[in-house]
């Protein structure tokens, strides 16, 4: 959970409203995820494994990201968002493209495309 934290002294001033809000988001994430169990959570993490497993369980097909789509937002980030970074992901199967968000080299958050079934 270091990585919010971090990204903050990128682009937040300290005390600040807006660092205040987000410092507030991020406590009210953590103690969802630490200490909430059954209805009281709201929010459960999932690794990307798991969100695959439920896109091929309900018969959606990947769809891969075109390179000049991953050209573009690698650009933007170099420019823009010093210590942000994208790289290109494929699971094991070979079938299911991802970009991934990353923070000083450490993955944040992945996207992916997906198709519904016919």
């Amino acid at each position: 959970m270091w990585i919010p934290y971090d990204t903050a002294e990128m682009f937040l001033t300290r005390g600040s409203e807006q660092r205040q809000w987000y410092e507030a988001d991020i406590s009210w994430k953590i103690d969802n995820v630490v200490a909430k169990e059954g209805a009281e959570r709201v929010e459960r993490l999932e690794p990307k494994s798991r969100w695959l497993e439920r896109m091929r369980e309900a018969k959606f097909t990947g769809v891969g990201f075109g390179e000049t789509a991953m050209t573009e937002v690698k650009t933007m980030l170099e420019e823009h968002a010093t210590g942000w970074g994208m790289k290109k992901d494929v699971d094991d199967d070979n079938d299911v493209e991802r970009f991934v968000l990353t923070w000083k080299g450490h993955s944040v958050m992945f996207a992916s495309a997906w198709a519904p079934p016919n």
